[in-house]
């Protein structure tokens, strides 16, 4: 039997989620679930990724924050359809970005199976092929839509991995902040609740002196911080 699939809302202790649906025809399914996603996606995006759920069969959670990641995949796994989650508190253009990516992983595996590399050529062609129509339609604004061109012409792992990017899709978010790679040695700033004090690049991150205690660490120069406007001895 063929499961139905599902968008659920994750974004508190509890889920809202779509479960046990009558049966519906495809278009029905997809204004159902097309209405869900419209406040987290793109203007005219939501129909496309509600048509990826319905028609690959796929649980889709929209994800309570999380720090280590912006999106997970899991493949069908002992009768249960696959599971694709994205995190609630991404701006609409990453949420669009990182919901791609997590659907490229899906296409890959009913392609190849568990046969190639997560993030390899064959994921690698999936995710350009299934990005490339949202930069043809205009989706992103021309600012963003320059950075998406050179991700895609070189995809990596996550938007993080990708300076050019990620610095373009933070400038979307509610709170914008600086990244750290902004800054310049000796200044100061604030990154989870401690002060630091950069003291040279290296590479892709920073060496950074937390002035609380003395200790060094180094931090991604894509972290998001928020600079200090007095420097602290």
């Amino acid at each position: 039997m063929r499961h139905l699939p599902q968008v659920e809302c994750c974004t508190g202790k509890s889920g809202d989620s779509i479960r046990n649906l009558p049966r519906m025809s495809r278009q029905l399914y997809v204004q159902q679930f097309a209405r869900r996603l419209e406040p987290k996606v793109p203007k005219n995006t939501a129909t496309t990724i509600a048509g990826w759920i319905v028609d690959l069969n796929v649980e889709f959670v929209i994800s309570r924050p999380r720090k280590s990641k912006l999106g997970d995949f899991r493949p069908p796994h002992q009768n249960k359809p696959a599971r694709i989650s994205v995190n609630a508190d991404l701006n609409p253009y990453n949420f669009l970005i990182t919901t791609v990516h997590e659907f490229a992983h899906l296409g890959c595996f009913l392609k190849h199976g568990r046969s190639v590399l997560p993030h390899g050529a064959e994921w690698k062609k999936i995710y350009v092929e299934m990005l490339r129509p949202f930069l043809t339609h205009s989706v992103f604004p021309e600012s963003l839509a320059s950075a998406v061109r050179t991700h895609i012409s070189r995809p990596v792992a996550s938007s993080c991995s990708c300076p050019v990017l990620s610095k373009a899709l933070v400038r979307f978010d509610a709170n914008p902040g600086q990244l750290l790679d902004e800054l310049q040695p000796g200044e100061v700033f604030a990154f989870r609740d401690k002060l630091y004090r950069v003291i040279e690049k290296r590479r892709t991150r920073f060496l950074c002196h937390q002035l609380s205690d003395g200790r060094k660490f180094l931090i991604s120069g894509r972290a998001k911080v928020q600079a200090e406007t007095a420097a602290s001895t």
